[in-house]
């Protein structure tokens, strides 16, 4: 009788050692698998992207990865749309990426040149009010690369930023970021 007793406490233990793939935040799990997820904290508050019911705009992130000019380019956005009128994005875009590793937004870039051989940055839009905000000199971030597979077409990582406002006084925190997307 002991021994069934046993196994059957062993038994309905078994679900209490799943691993818990949840993040106490609500964030997507950072996984390397090509999920299509994404999501980070901004300014402390979850930020997940939200698919668009106007305008037949599904696309809530995106990723695209290749040369451009001689240079290997990786542009990471994700959309979160509110309304008609109201919908806020983020975009990391990173020069240079050929291998897994850190990658610094530090570099100041004019937002009105757009040639496709910026320094690497994150920008983040607000359309309600045009609002717009940069990572630089001041105002720093890094994405970490974890997964770079250009035959399954998956980029995954991790990042974090302070963002400003570009001609206005007000800063973003970024932190807990992460995607793991197919390109």
């Amino acid at each position: 009788m002991k021994p069934l007793l046993l196994f059957l406490a062993a038994l309905l233990a078994l679900p209490a050692c799943k691993k818990d793939n949840t993040d106490p935040n609500g964030l997507p799990a950072a996984t390397q698998e090509g999920k299509n997820t994404a999501g980070f904290l901004l300014n402390g508050q979850p930020w997940l992207p939200k698919a668009s019911y106007v305008g037949n705009n599904p696309y809530t992130v995106s990723a695209s990865y290749g040369p451009i000019r001689r240079a290997h380019r990786l542009a990471v956005s994700m959309f979160r749309y509110q309304d008609v009128n109201n919908s806020q994005s983020l975009t990391l875009y990173l020069a240079g990426v050929r291998t897994l590793g850190t990658y610094q937004l530090n570099q100041e870039i004019d937002p009105f040149v757009i040639s496709g051989l910026e320094p690497s940055h994150a920008y983040y839009r607000i359309t309600s009010g045009a609002r717009d905000f940069y990572t630089g000199s001041t105002a720093r971030g890094q994405v970490v690369i974890t997964r770079l597979d250009t035959v399954a077409r998956v980029v995954a990582g991790t990042f974090e930023a302070k963002l400003r406002e570009e001609g206005g006084p007000d800063s973003l925190a970024i932190t807990q970021g992460r995607f793991d997307l197919k390109f």
